[in-house]
Parts: C-alpha cells; structure tokens; sequence
C-alpha cells in the first residue's frame, strides 16, 4: 500500500496464489489479485496517444492468473503465464512467455514473448501489444562472453538490436563492448544507433 503526504491511499495490490513444484521439477501456479489505483496525473493507460484519463480519479479492479514452467535443469525448458481481469477502466488480457535451448558449456539460444490485449471503452484507445525477439548467449572461453538481442515492440513501431561482449580479464574485472540499434521495422530505417565501452576493475 502507499498513501500520499496526508495519509490517503493512492496505490494497493493484493495477492493470494498457491503453487506446486512437481518431482519432475515441472511448476504449476494459480494466483488471484486485486489492485488499487488513484491518479496523481492524467494516464493513457495503453501509452499510444489516446485520450487520458483524468488526474484524480481512482479505479479497482481484480484478475486472475496462471503459470507453467517446465525442467531448467533440462537442455530444453519453457515458460508460460496468462492472465487475464479488469485494467483500469476496461480489461486485459496478457499471454507471454519463453523458449529455451541451452547447448553446454557454449550457451543457449531462447524466444521471449509478451503480448497484452487491452480493450477500453471510448473514448480511450484499446491497443494490441506485442513484444518479441530471440536471445542469444554465446560462451567462446571462460573469460570471454558475447550475448545479443533482437526485439519488435508494436506498441512504438520499434526494432532492436543490442550486442554485447564481455572479457573477463581479471577477478571482478571485465571489459564490456556494447552496440545498440533502433530501427523501423518496415524498413529497417535507423532511428538512433550508438556504441558504449565499459571498464570495470577491482582493485584488491
């Protein structure tokens, strides 16, 4: 729960869920919620551009959710959620999950989901939400890692690239390489791009 400077609630969440962890090591989970919003600014609740709604008004609304995920012990492992309740003024529906391929000791290859169909009334805008790209984590020695994404997100029309490669050349001590790209799916026109070095070195 949080309360502003005179004592009146403005946030809460509430969750009760029950979980199993099979002899397999499989996991099943079912869980039930209830949230409680004030508005201290006006809210576009699927961030599109839409109406919004007005500073000061207070919405409560309740869900209901379930997990799976199977062996992590396993080359081959995935992971999935739903859920699905009230949002605001409206409701969701929310699916999002991953698939994952661990090659040892090279690395692992995952997809990773996350898609959110939101319907409000008028005139506030309902939006169908998609986050994808695959996941690479590449091992060529024990000191020197390279890990890269790619990532589609509707909401903002983008497509990201993130490259990154790490050398461990001393105990705590690493060199990261880091290239970040930004582009319009439809034509993969670049938006922004950039490259950082990072240095990190413990002095014992």
């Amino acid at each position: 729960m949080f309360f502003d400077t005179s004592m009146d609630l403005t946030d809460r969440q509430t969750e009760v869920s029950y979980s199993v962890e099979w002899s397999n090591m499989f996991m099943t989970s079912v869980e039930a919620g209830e949230t409680y919003i004030k508005l201290m600014a006006p809210y576009d609740p699927t961030n599109t551009g839409g109406a919004k709604l007005p500073a000061g008004d207070d919405f409560s609304w309740k869900e209901v959710g379930a997990s799976f995920a199977s062996d992590m012990r396993k080359p081959f492992y995935l992971s999935v959620r739903s859920s699905y309740g009230g949002y605001y003024n409206g409701e969701m529906w929310s699916l999002s999950g991953e698939l994952n391929y661990r090659y040892q000791p090279y690395g692992s290859l995952a997809l990773v989901m996350a898609y959110n169909n939101i319907s409000l009334p008028e005139p506030y805008n309902s939006a169908k939400l998609l986050l994808i790209g695959p996941r690479l984590d590449f091992t060529f020695t024990d000191n020197l890692f390279f890990t890269s994404f790619i990532q589609y997100n509707n909401q903002i029309d983008n497509l990201n690239l993130n490259l990154r490669l790490q050398w461990r050349f001393a105990p705590v001590s690493d060199l990261f390489i880091v290239y970040t790209e930004n582009s319009f799916p439809a034509d993969y026109r670049i938006k922004n791009r950039g490259l950082a070095i990072k240095l990190s070195y413990w002095f014992n």
